[in-house]
């Protein structure tokens, strides 16, 4: 090996000499800046996405190749070229197999790659780690202080190790353009998989330079492959938003442009400035004419939000108005009926009972629907009362202590009859560790019993209904199970069960006579005493569970 160094001035931060040119940092420092704004940025928005940390991990890592690239540029001492260059080699790989790594994930739409896949990629690196420090690695270094150093054959092995992993992803970009069928997935596996092959491309052709004795004046120029990425990456962000981060690509466009523009303060010399100025004038026509359309979409967009919004509120408005007169006129209307109906009751159940004397046997069938009939109007009127009055607020609530135990018991015992002659078994049982008594509306407790059971009753065919109360001393809880063996639901219907005038898609095949609210109004007046009511059911005909949950008076 030979010894020598060159004798050049003291470098600061090791980067920075006055016997580097001013294109070598426009080459160097330029990518380096935009490759770590979009990875933190990436990182930033989204750290928990799998491959926001792997483009993060490779601009982070391309920024230490740029880093160390600059030192063996401006610190050609024996020391500092034998172990930087020795260092970037490894570095080098591991770049390439991040890149690899992230367009596997898009064309597998982020499912995340098999142990031995990341493996055979893997053994790449392995003679890389193990002889970088070799002759190998480095022959020796050069008189010329423009050369460096001498490559040995592990960095041909490492150029043809890249090569074949610019192959790999040219294939997954194929692969994946026929697996995925989402267009949007697509779309972003085509952006980022073409965004990595022009990087990589980029460098790879750079590094040939070197092996075809170009010198290193062209091999700079494989740096600009990483601006090219983060161009189409953040432009896939911005058309559909892969990486799942929002408002990146101006602040990428500004940057890029502010560096390109400051870069030519750097150049004295014409011959060397001509480049900057041609590559900041392409590029600022199109950053200009990118920034525009933007700024041109984004007013057009604020002023239809901003329409939109006027829109909304005048509609808002009306249809609390509306909403308040249907209100208002279910209020009326439940009450004009009210009273006409209870007559029809009244009546029909005296004409029953025989205080108007002997009734034909061919009408007491007839009075018979007539009584029943009455009873489903008043307790369907009742239902719209009570929404009236959830919604206008205007429900009362007399709070009390009382032994719930006991009341789930009695409204149990009060509908076996009607339970016996649909042919089903009500049972009662409890698991209590507390007395069961709460602070709450005993009516309207009972009203919510009531419903729950006779809901199972009304959609259950066959089978049993059982009534469980248990309770939960760690949370204060009392529960009441209502379980059966009826229609069951879907999980559509659990998700809206308990919204006004929802049934169940079969609930008509078992019982036509609901009107959607009891539920709705169950579950609003356990809310406003402290408790809750929630749904269960593995599906379609595999029968339900209703639990309503109240907090213990202790």
């Amino acid at each position: 090996m030979i010894d020598n160094a060159c004798e050049w001035g003291a470098s600061t931060l090791l980067i920075f000499s006055e016997n580097v040119g001013a294109l070598v940092y426009y080459t160097h420092i330029f990518p380096l800046v935009i490759s770590l704004f979009l990875g933190f940025q990436v990182l930033i928005n989204n750290p928990k996405g799998r491959s926001n940390r792997v483009l993060f991990l490779l601009t982070f890592v391309f920024s230490i190749w740029v880093y160390f690239d600059l030192i063996l540029w401006a610190s050609p001492t024996p020391e500092s070229v034998m172990f930087f260059w020795s260092a970037i080699v490894p570095i080098e790989m591991f770049m390439y197999l991040l890149a690899a790594y992230l367009v596997y994930l898009f064309a597998h739409e982020q499912v995340d790659a098999p142990t031995w896949k990341k493996f055979a990629f893997s053994v790449f690196l392995l003679p890389i780690f193990l002889f970088a420090h070799t002759s190998l690695n480095v022959i020796g270094l050069s008189p010329d202080c423009d050369t460096g150093a001498f490559e040995g054959i592990l960095i041909q092995y490492m150029y043809a190790a890249e090569i074949v992993i610019i192959g790999f992803i040219a294939y997954y970009l194929l692969k994946g353009i026929r697996r995925i069928k989402d267009t949007a997935n697509r779309k972003r596996h085509i952006y980022i998989s073409t965004a990595t092959l022009v990087f990589l491309c980029f460098f790879t052709a750079g590094n040939l330079t070197l092996s075809f004795d170009l010198g290193p004046f062209y091999e700079q120029y494989k740096l600009f492959g990483m601006p090219i990425f983060a161009t189409i990456v953040s432009y896939s962000i911005i058309k559909l938003a892969t990486f799942r981060v929002k408002a990146l690509l101006t602040g990428v466009l500004i940057s890029a442009l502010w560096i390109l523009i400051f870069s030519m303060l750097l150049f004295s010399d014409i011959a060397y400035a001509r480049p900057v100025i041609l590559i900041t004038v392409i590029a600022f026509g199109i950053i200009g004419a990118q920034l525009s359309r933007s700024m041109r979409k984004e007013t057009q967009q604020r002023e239809q939000i901003e329409k939109l919004a006027t829109n909304l509120e005048k509609a808002n408005a009306r249809l609390k108005a509306l909403d308040h007169q249907k209100s208002e006129f279910v209020s009326i209307a439940s009450h004009q009926l009210r009273s006409p109906l209870t007559a029809i009751r009244g009546y029909a159940s005296l004409l029953l009972e025989g205080s108007f004397g002997q009734i034909p046997q061919k009408a007491m069938e007839p009075l018979g629907r007539i009584d029943e009939s009455s009873k489903l109007m008043a307790l369907a009127i009742e239902d719209y009362l009570n929404v009236s009055r959830i919604e206008s607020g205007n429900m009362k609530y007399n709070l009390a202590d009382f032994n719930l135990v006991k009341e789930v018991e009695h409204v149990t015992d009060d509908l076996r009859s009607d339970a016996m002659k649909k042919g089903l078994v009500l049972y009662f049982k409890k698991s209590l560790h507390h007395q069961g008594v709460i602070h709450a509306d005993i009516g309207k407790t009972i009203q919510i019993i009531h419903n729950l059971i006779n809901n199972s009753v009304k959609y259950t065919q066959t089978g049993t209904i059982t009534v469980l109360v248990r309770d939960d001393m760690r949370k204060k809880k009392i529960f009441v199970d209502i379980i059966d063996t009826g229609i069951g639901m879907s999980e559509e219907t659990l998700n809206a069960i308990f919204h006004k005038f929802e049934r169940a898609r079969n609930a008509n095949s078992v019982n036509a006579t609901g009107t959607g609210l009891g539920l709705y109004v169950a579950a609003k007046m356990a809310e406003a005493m402290g408790g809750g009511i929630t749904a269960h059911s593995d599906g379609d005909g595999k029968g339900s569970r209703f639990t309503l949950e109240m907090p213990l008076a202790m």
